[in-house]
């Protein structure tokens, strides 16, 4: 296993309603669940180290996300319209990826030192992806 997929399981790890499964004989690469107030990563076992720490990073991202909103808890949810209900999944999808990034940065850094390269970001504030 990677130094770096180390460093994600031991982040994970230290999180009280976390729990991050391999699993065999999973059709997919890797999913978040929540079942009685846990979460649960299930990453497939059989897919190589690079795929994992780049699926584990993004349900991270993900898991973060969905703390985030119950944390906010907004009670007006009901009443918005189609449209806004898509900019909203789409603006919670873009903070996904902009803290899977970060995180990935974050950890990358903790590894080798100052010596990584930061992603780069628009004027927006935006990260790029090239």
């Amino acid at each position: 296993m990677s130094v770096l997929l180390d460093r994600l399981y031991q982040c994970a790890g230290k999180r009280s309603d976390l729990e991050i499964h391999q699993v065999q004989n999973l059709e997919c690469w890797g999913f978040l669940l929540r079942r009685d107030g846990a979460y649960q990563i299930h990453i497939n076992e059989s897919v190589r180290d690079f795929r994992k720490t780049m699926i584990l990073v993004e349900v991270l991202g993900e898991y973060a996300r969905r703390r985030r909103r119950d944390r906010m808890a907004d009670p007006g949810q009901d009443s918005l319209s189609q449209r806004e209900m898509i900019l909203r999944e789409k603006m919670d999808q873009a903070w996904v990826v902009r803290f899977s990034k970060k995180l990935l940065y974050m950890v990358r850094r903790g590894l080798h030192g100052t010596n990584v390269r930061r992603p780069k970001e628009n004027r927006t504030g935006g990260v790029r992806v090239s």
